[in-house]
């Protein structure tokens, strides 16, 4: 990667707490915006001029290395069942699916240089060739466990109830109305986001829409590199520590001010959901500041600038898909269903403790929910290998990748799940 350096901006807040009141250093928009669009040439302080490399690829640009598959051979194969053999012999949970327990030599070097290609190059991976109806769903979650261990060492925390997987699908079976439902439980379009606080997002394919439903991604590289020529004082502002970020806490305060977006450690960082973004709706009044009209603005530049350089990843049953979320944004089309098929994915969150990039101070709030202090308080760790039969309406449900903030945060998951992946769900 190359990159044309400003000097370093002084260190960011590292979770900015504070309580919330416009004056004239937080309301950007009172005189600036106006100007910015004209008179601001420069990125923000300690930003690249232009950043290229493997990251800086565009879905409207044919030809770049814009993702890799890996299709298994028969061979492959067979060794994934010797490992998924050797692991259910030793009759062992969930949560130890280790790469040193699921054992794949030959695919091994094929998976560590899927993991740099993730976190250093084009920041996705696929894994093609199972076939989900030769194997059990509890051997489906080993399968999907063991392999994504050699990519991510650490898996993170996904609610407060220990649910280390997420099954996005819209059961037939609801009747939780779907606006009382959360975004990955609906069949409704999501913006681009990013799942904050995750490293490296990885879901497993097990069934698709009739029609719709694909997944988008677009490199924040290629969007940073277009704004700074098109819109560079978006840029600015979504550099700006001023964003309320929702903890989705009944504590004060209920919100951190934190930058949607860094450059940091020679990566730059994006982490966004524009739903966990200013009031919740069942905030009290005014206790989370309204979004400014330049933040407001800056939000509907990048999510029109990500369209235009989106990729629709072209998944099937069977794959394991991987993505860099700290530097791609996705996003999900609408989608419908059939009588017989159900868009159904499996997320799960991992983080590589060796090669992963390190995280800017001002956004570990998030991060450290899943992955860090607050993850590890949580000490019953749960693998629900099939979505809740009934949903459980959830109070703090508006993000569209929800994260979780403290305890009293829940992600309207199965309150049927399994610690050992072997028993019926």
């Amino acid at each position: 990667m190359t990159a044309r350096l400003l000097p370093p901006a002084p260190e960011s807040p590292t979770g900015l707490q504070q309580q919330w009141k416009y004056d004239e250093e937080v309301d950007i928009d009172a005189d600036i915006v106006p100007r910015q669009r004209s008179s601001i040439a420069q990125p923000p302080l300690g930003f690249p001029e232009f950043i290229d490399g493997p990251k800086n690829w565009s879905g409207c640009e044919p030809g770049r290395n814009r993702g890799q598959i890996l299709t298994l051979s028969n061979a492959n194969i067979c060794e994934i069942c010797n490992g998924l053999h050797t692991f259910n012999g030793r009759e062992l949970d969930g949560d130890e699916v280790r790469r040193e327990l699921f054992r794949v030599p030959t695919l091994e070097g094929h998976l560590k240089q899927a993991t740099i290609a993730i976190l250093n190059g084009s920041g996705i991976f696929i894994i093609r060739g199972l076939r989900w109806e030769d194997y059990s769903i509890e051997d489906r979650i080993v399968i999907f466990l063991g392999l994504a261990s050699h990519i991510g060492d650490q898996r993170g925390v996904q609610n407060s109830k220990g649910d280390m997987l997420s099954h996005i699908i819209e059961s037939k079976a609801w009747t939780v109305p779907k606006e009382k439902r959360h975004g990955i439980h609906t069949s409704d379009r999501l913006p681009f986001h990013n799942d904050m606080g995750c490293e490296i997002l990885s879901m497993q394919i097990r069934d698709r829409a009739d029609a719709g439903g694909h997944t988008c991604v677009a490199s924040m590289t290629a969007i940073y590199n277009d704004l700074r020529q098109s819109n560079p004082w978006v840029l600015h502002v979504l550099a700006k520590p001023n964003w309320p970020i929702q903890t989705s806490s009944k504590k004060d305060p209920p919100f951190v001010l934190c930058p949607l977006m860094e450059y940091h450690d020679d990566n730059l960082v994006i982490s966004m959901d524009p739903a966990r973004i200013g009031p919740h709706p069942l905030a009290r009044y005014g206790s989370i500041p309204d979004l400014t009209p330049g933040q407001e603005e800056a939000l509907a530049v990048l999510q029109r600038t990500a369209e235009k350089h989106q990729m629709k990843l072209e998944t099937q049953p069977g794959d394991i898909v991987f993505i860099n979320n700290l530097s791609l944004l996705h996003a999900r089309e609408s989608y419908e269903d059939g009588t017989s098929s159900s868009r159904h994915l499996v997320r799960l969150w991992l983080r590589n403790t060796e090669l992963g990039w390190r995280i800017p101070p001002a956004m570990k709030m998030p991060w450290d929910a899943a992955f860090g202090d607050r993850a590890a308080k949580v000490v019953n760790r749960h693998y629900p290998i099939m979505p809740m039969p009934e949903y459980m309406e959830c109070k703090y449900s508006n993000g569209t990748a929800a994260f979780v903030a403290d305890d009293n945060f829940s992600d309207s998951s199965s309150d049927e799940v399994v610690t050992k992946v072997g028993e019926d769900g």
